[in-house]
């Protein structure tokens, strides 16, 4: 006799579960382990967990689908798979894939600033072994496990508002978490918002930041790229070292999470993830609050767009002005920053904006050294320099 080609017990996967949590509850429904489900419900054997949530055979898939009449794209929504190109550029690694995917951007730092490394094998996000990490008060109620889980992309579960933490076993059958719960510190409000725009990254494909919503694949590389930032060498620093200091200072950790060398932020134990995590949150929250000097050609994205004072029509002069009226040092030197940073942003795409820009700084240029220092300057800042032609032969 032929079994019957759909199963009659499949759950539905919860948003954003892995597919070997999905099968795993599949098969508990008819009281089998989940690799006992692979070989003989659909002909696949020797297929671990890691394998299933990468990038698992199509074959597999089209069987699944057959089974439980679930949509194959969704399925692969369910593995890392389905996650290229936002969250990786391919499953494959090839040379130059960490200076593509890390250096493009910059936050804290000027172009060029930091050391170009070439880890081999590496893959953003991606761990060399398989995490357990999970949110305690999540699989208490459920026996699901969120593929998101598997990276060191968050730190902290956004429904109950505590800590990812890591654990030993299979839930639901046996589950021993490596932190008591009595040994819980508070979660600071600037990782809840970090994470809450890397799950909007990955829910709806683009994130609202301050200056404007920008694509998934731009806020996974900004992150990364801060990351990056944060375990850079004291000596690359420059003036931008006691910046960097106060982050660290502000979220309470050691400087670059205690490491001595650099190491890809994937390898990392799952405590220096953390405290990268929350450094990397906390930077944010500085230079939100325009705190924090950021020298990257991409800093303009964490800071709000500027806000013009409107006049109320009320005649305004040296008579009626008054001491309070009179903006403060560091608040025209904020004005200052931010109608620089509004100008550079144009001058990336607007030749005529960044012709003026040239112009202004080139004053006071006195020998074809400084001339050449400010066309490096502009070149570092992403702003085609082919813009500056016309400003030249003048």
């Amino acid at each position: 006799m032929r079994p019957p080609e759909r199963w009659p017990l499949h759950p539905a996967p919860v948003e954003m579960e892995s597919l070997s949590s999905w099968l795993r509850r599949i098969a508990a429904s008819y009281g089998m382990y989940s690799y006992a489900l692979l070989e003989h419900g659909l002909g696949q054997r020797e297929l671990s967990d890691p394998e299933l949530d990468l990038n698992p055979p199509t074959h597999l898939l089209e069987e699944l689908a057959k089974r439980t009449g679930l949509d194959q794209q969704r399925e692969i929504a369910m593995t890392m798979a389905g996650w290229v190109p936002w969250l990786f550029d391919s499953l494959d690694p090839a040379p130059g894939t960490y200076e593509t995917y890390v250096h493009q951007l910059s936050v804290l730092l000027p172009p060029n600033r930091r050391n170009i490394y070439t880890p081999r094998k590496w893959l953003p996000w991606l761990p060399e072994t398989g995490a357990r990490r999970g949110c305690p008060d999540c699989l208490e109620s459920s026996p699901a496990l969120l593929l998101v889980w598997q990276l060191p992309l968050m730190a902290s579960c956004l429904v109950h508002g505590r800590r990812l933490e890591t654990y030993e076993g299979h839930p639901p059958d046996y589950i021993l978490w490596a932190t008591p719960a009595h040994d819980q510190r508070p979660l600071p409000e600037s990782v809840s918002l970090m994470d809450r725009r890397t799950w909007q990254a990955i829910t709806t494909g683009s994130v609202d930041l301050p200056w404007y919503p920008v694509h998934a694949g731009i806020w996974f590389r900004l992150l990364r790229t801060l990351l990056d930032e944060l375990t850079t060498a004291q000596g690359r620093y420059g003036r931008q070292l006691d910046d960097v200091r106060r982050v660290w200072e502000h979220c309470g950790h050691p400087f670059r999470a205690g490491l001595y060398s650099w190491q890809p932020f994937e390898t990392l134990h799952w405590t220096a993830q953390q405290q990268l995590l929350e450094a990397a949150a906390a930077a944010m929250e500085l230079i939100e609050a325009g705190s924090l000097t950021a020298l990257g050609t991409s800093a303009h994205l964490l800071r709000p767009e500027p806000n013009p004072r409107i006049s109320d029509g009320t005649p305004r002069g040296p008579l009626t002005a008054t001491p309070q009226e009179k903006p403060t040092l560091d608040e025209l030197w904020k004005q200052t920053t931010d109608a620089l940073e509004v100008c550079i942003a144009a001058a990336k795409v607007d030749p005529l904006v960044a012709q003026q820009l040239y112009d202004f700084a080139r004053y006071g240029c006195r020998s074809e050294e400084s001339v050449g220092s400010l066309r490096q300057t502009f070149a570092e800042l992403q702003i085609p320099l082919d813009f500056l032609s016309r400003t030249e032969n003048q």
